[in-house]
């Protein structure tokens, strides 16, 4: 497993750098749905579309949390950008036992208020108009086996061009009920539920 090493230097970086290129690159970002910050770990959970994500992510952090930012990436894409690991990420080796050293380290991070985890339960990108989306087992067990207290907030990122060069996002925040996360299957439909609401918002705002 590859542990996140954050270094101030690579986190001031990046914090620029997410700015910079989504501002050059989407004509607005839009954050929508108001979620109450009670102090506590968040575990942040989004629709993996697109090579933006985590810099959306990282965004949305930036403007409503201000927490330290970590994200778990498939150990064979982060053993190639090392340098993303004094970011925040750490690695997952499906299949392997490390498996299991992942799962605590990520519970160990859910313990500390000033920690925000980010997950995608879809496990790999898809496309947007994937729908309903499906998520894998395992990442359950982190929701399931952290101790808490810690908040669980789903987003969902949605992109349109409409008439213009380049695109606007619209990012939509909601926080999953404690009723909704007794099971994987559970959280899933949640998140779906959340998905067709935002797509529904999605279409007004032409």
């Amino acid at each position: 497993m590859i542990r996140a090493r954050q270094h101030p230097f690579y986190l001031a970086f990046f914090d620029v750098y997410t700015r910079i290129m989504l501002k050059s690159h989407f004509r607005r970002i839009v954050i929508q749905g108001e979620v109450n910050d009670r102090g506590q770990p968040i575990l942040m959970i989004g629709n993996h579309f697109s090579w933006w994500d985590g810099f959306i992510a990282r965004y949305v952090n930036m403007q409503r949390f201000r927490r330290r930012f970590y994200v778990m990436m498939l150990e064979e894409q982060l053993s190639k950008r090392m340098f993303l690991s004094r970011a925040g990420a750490f690695s997952i080796r499906r299949g392997h036992r490390s498996i299991l050293e992942t799962v605590a380290y990520a519970r160990g991070l859910l313990s500390d208020p000033r920690n925000l985890l980010l997950l995608y339960p879809q496990g790999e990108i898809r496309s947007k108009y994937t729908r309903p989306l499906e998520f894998e087992k395992g990442w359950y067990r982190i929701l399931r086996d952290s101790p808490g207290p810690f908040q669980v907030v789903m987003y969902i990122t949605l992109v349109d061009y409409f008439s213009r060069r380049r695109p606007s996002a619209n990012i939509y925040l909601e926080e999953l009920l404690p009723e909704d996360s007794g099971s994987r299957d559970d959280v899933q439909r949640a998140f779906n539920r959340f998905l067709e609401r935002c797509v529904a918002l999605q279409k007004e705002d032409v």
